[in-house]
């Protein structure tokens, strides 16, 4: 970790002033001259002919009013505007030029409908931040990568309520796997597509489109911190593109980051108690206890994009990614042993009391008869004392480790790869075709230090590796589409084939061990439980499908498409989808289009087959497993779960485009969804009955299970999305320079209906539908002259509402707590000095704007002290600064 207080200072001071340079700059300027597959989709791109897509390649990497879109269509060369559906394209530099390499946080920060949040302590959701399209679940948008389905991440969110409540139970794409630098343009769209895509595809499409340049050199290298000098980031990158053969292209993209923790935390209640007898520095992070804030993280990427023409009409064509994470978050303070007059307990897992008392409890004879009968010493697991009838007390020996308390450190090492080949065809006129294969896998092997299994004493490691999750698909797809040279009509069809494994892997050895004082202290690693033998396995889900296509003009003003798919999934049967739209061009420049379409969402395998058991002591000295089960288990079964059904989709969209001039483009879309059989994760307390249920059926040692939680996936209730979406794109000339003003606004309201009886929770109801903004604006200006650039970003987030969660009531609005809305503000500015260097610096939240403070009591105690449900974080403003040479 750096926290170098004197490079912080001077980088701060130096950003600011190059940001009030640069705005004196642009006002010189103005005085001087005031007049100044899976996807469906890859055949599609075919039609413009090789010849075009290498000419396309050239061109810069900006959004413009004519910029032709391959999301969501068949047709060749149509803009957003044209297009029958609402979609968005970002350029590659309205990405790169933000201080974060991370999609995540790039995508989120310039599209209004994108939604994040950050999670300091939730398990893996800490390391994999889902991404939500219209404030619905993750794994409801789906992700391309160059029109081909990407594959989704290991991670499936099992964090709790209030924690992001809208990520709970999905399985979604890890949007950090992409480097900023490799991406021409990510185009957004906003509808639903299953009936071209397939499964996933509800709220929408990301269809992110990787560089093909066959030529140039460009590296950067940066450097910031956030206000409060912690967060240093430092991002090295570079980007090359080759020729290959005569017409051919190789662009290969690296990028290397790594980013130190943030702490936003005060010192949590018991930690304070314990600093003021140990001392602070006893104490982890010097007295607070834990850490509230961004994790740890060093991450290394790399893709390589290539395209091969073998004729003039057929072309090979491919890409390969990887992706090497190894991040590192803090877990909840652990209290040590005290002495009885501080009045302070200590960690269950390091001493168990006599009742009513702070001196701990005398070891039972039969306990240390059963220590001495397995081949052990009674000194490794306990700590003697003359006083007790068996020469032995009830606390592990292992407290002395620890003489401020302890706080273990998560982690994980994430991989991630995926390799798709193919080759297409044809040309404008004829039958194209594409033929395409991938491979992918996404893995998080988590990993713990500074934690112990308290069941083993003494001889208990510090470090553990809990286990790994590893998802794994592969698919194959023909498209075909023809297009006729003497009329408007353009028809598509095609097959895909979609495999997807799931694959849970036992915990080392320490992390699962039973030790003999299991039943006192606790078993497993502490804070994160490796995964046992029975929750290790392999889960393996197909699926067909076949689609077809048909748009054309129906008139010279008036347009339409119609579309149909049939899918089947083993495990959960068939679907068939469709999807009609239309477009009237009522003028040159003033167009209402509309979609009808029907979705759907298969669960995954990871959803149907998780098993994340905790097993905890009791204190009559029992062992009392609680988690999450798969559907079929017979725990979940005796609860009441059903076999999991495919989730289904019906959309409309509504809107009206407006062209009054060459330079002016506005837009407003309504929009309504409608899903039923929501996949939601259904937690319940097991009774006797349940108890007797199991034990009927031969489960063994089911009595352990009464009075725990135990949780299961289930389609458990259905959501009403409605909204609009607006946008505005000016652009001017301004002096010796251009002005560019890019405006976007999403409103969105979700209703939770028809919930299952004895599924969810009132409070998991109450923040589906209050924590995301119900609204959010994204106001862009982006002045740029010959050798000068400047951008400021304005972001309005209306205000959210969160419950307390498993810490209240479930009874709302009781312990409801509001925040207001926000607005964060974003500069950078960049000097061009010549055709090889420039220079950038710029802040993220330069007004330094915080959340509300948190209002849950209990998060309150633990130490949090801004909203953890925000929107945008609460780390406050960020400065960097960044060096690009282009060759």
């Amino acid at each position: 970790m750096h926290n170098h207080a004197g490079l912080n200072v001077v980088l701060l001071r130096a950003v600011r002033a190059a940001l009030a340079a640069a705005a004196l700059v642009a006002c010189a300027a103005q005085a001087q001259d005031p007049g100044a597959s899976d996807s469906g989709q890859a055949a599609a791109s075919q039609a413009t002919t090789t010849q075009g897509r290498n000419n396309a390649a050239k061109a810069k990497s900006t959004t413009t009013l004519q910029e032709v879109v391959v999301t969501g269509t068949h047709r060749a060369g149509l803009s957003p505007t044209a297009s029958l559906s609402p979609i968005d394209a970002f350029s590659g530099s309205q990405i790169a030029n933000q201080p974060s390499a991370d999609l995540t946080d790039t995508l989120t920060n310039i599209v209004p409908s994108l939604t994040t949040q950050r999670f300091p302590i939730a398990d893996g959701t800490a390391f994999v931040r889902p991404v939500s399209l219209r404030n619905l679940s993750p794994d409801q948008t789906l992700v391309l990568v160059d029109g081909v389905r990407f594959h989704r991440s290991a991670l499936v969110n099992l964090q709790i309520d209030p924690l992001g409540t809208f990520n709970q139970g999905a399985q979604a794409v890890d949007f950090s796997v992409f480097p900023s630098n490799a991406v021409e343009r990510v185009e957004v769209l906003r509808d639903g597509a299953s009936v071209l895509y397939g499964s996933d595809a509800i709220a929408g499409v990301v269809n992110v489109i990787l560089k093909k340049e066959p030529k140039g050199v460009t590296v950067s290298a940066e450097l910031g911190k956030y206000g409060k000098g912690d967060g240093e980031l430092r991002r090295y990158d570079a980007d090359a593109g080759f020729r290959l053969g005569t017409d051919g292209f190789v662009h290969v993209s690296a990028e290397r980051e790594t980013t130190d923790p943030t702490s936003r935390g005060v010192p949590q209640a018991r930690a304070a108690a314990v600093a003021a007898v140990v001392g602070a520095n006893l104490v982890p992070y010097n007295g607070l206890g834990q850490r509230w804030g961004d994790p740890e993280t060093k991450t290394n990427k790399l893709f390589v994009n290539a395209g091969l023409p073998l004729t003039s009409d057929i072309q090979l064509y491919g890409y390969g990614n990887f992706m090497d994470k190894k991040v590192l978050s803090s877990f909840f303070y652990r209290t040590p042993v005290l002495a009885p007059q501080y009045g302070i307990a200590g960690r269950s897992t390091l001493v168990s009391y006599a009742n009513g008392s702070l001196t701990p409890a005398n070891a039972p004879q039969s306990l240390v008869d059963n220590i001495v009968a397995g081949g052990g010493n009674p000194a490794n697991y306990l700590t003697a004392n003359a006083a007790s009838p068996s020469g032995w007390m009830l606390l592990n020996p292992i407290y002395t480790q620890f003489p401020g308390g302890y706080s273990p450190l998560f982690g994980a090492d994430i991989a991630d790869h995926q390799v798709v080949g193919g080759v297409r065809g044809g040309a404008q006129g004829n039958l194209q075709w594409d033929v395409h294969y991938r491979n992918g896998s996404n893995e998080v092997d988590y990993r713990l230090q500074g934690s112990i299994n308290p069941s083993l004493g003494n001889l208990s490691p510090t470090t553990f590796r809990p286990g790994k999750l590893t998802q794994r698909e592969q698919g194959a797809g023909a498209d075909f589409v023809r297009s006729f040279d003497d009329s408007p009509l353009t028809l598509a069809f095609g097959a895909q084939w979609r495999q997807e494994t799931y694959i849970i892997h036992r915990g080392d050895a320490g992390s699962t061990e039973v030790g003999p004082t299991a039943s006192v202290f606790g078993v497993g690693s502490d804070a994160f439980q490796g995964f046992p033998a029975n929750a290790a396995g392999r889960f393996t889900q197909n699926s067909d499908s076949a689609y077809f296509d048909a748009e054309t003009n129906l008139t010279d003003k008036w347009s339409g498409a119609a579309a149909v798919r049939y899918e089947h999934a083993n495990g959960y049967g068939s679907k068939v989808v469709y999807k009609l739209s239309s477009r009237y061009a009522f003028t040159d420049t003033f167009a209402l289009r509309g979609t009808f379409n029907t979705g759907f969402r298969t669960p995954t395998p990871g959803q149907a087959n998780t098993l994340n058991v905790t097993t905890t002591a009791t204190a009559q000295g029992g062992l009392v497993p609680s988690g999450t089960y798969p559907v079929n288990n017979p725990v979940a079964r005796a609860l009441g779960s059903t076999p999991l059904r495919t989730e289904t989709s019906k959309s409309l969209s509504v809107g009206a485009v407006w062209t009054p001039t060459d330079s002016v483009t506005t837009s407003l879309d309504y929009y309504r969804i409608k899903i039923r059989d929501r996949i939601g994760l259904v937690s319940k307390s097991v009774t006797q009955s349940t108890v007797d249920q199991l034990a009927a059926g031969g489960y063994p040692n089911a009595q352990l299970l009464l009075g725990s939680d135990a949780s299961y996936f289930g389609n458990a209730f259905g959501s009403d999305i409605h909204g609009i979406d607006f946008v505005l794109d000016t652009r001017h000339q301004l002096g010796n320079g251009k002005l560019n003003i890019d405006f976007r606004y999403n409103r969105n309201t979700q209703d939770v209906v028809k919930v299952k009886p004895n599924t969810l929770n009132n409070d998991f109801v109450y923040d589906l539908e209050h924590q995301v903004p119900k609204s959010r604006a994204v106001l862009s200006f982006d002045y740029g002259l010959s050798q000068f650039d400047f951008i400021a970003r304005i972001n309005r987030y209306g205000g959210w509402s969160t419950t307390v969660g498993l810490f209240g009531s479930n009874n709302p609005p009781d312990d409801v707590s509001h925040y207001s809305g926000k607005t964060l503000v974003d500069l950078e500015a960049r000097y061009k000095f010549n055709d090889t260097f420039s220079v950038a610096v710029g802040g993220n939240n330069v007004f330094d704007t915080y959340p509300g403070k948190e209002q849950n009591a209990t998060l309150q105690f633990l130490g949090v002290r801004y909203a953890l449900t925000s929107p945008f974080g609460f780390n406050g403003a960020f400065w960097y600064a960044r060096v690009t040479a282009s060759f």
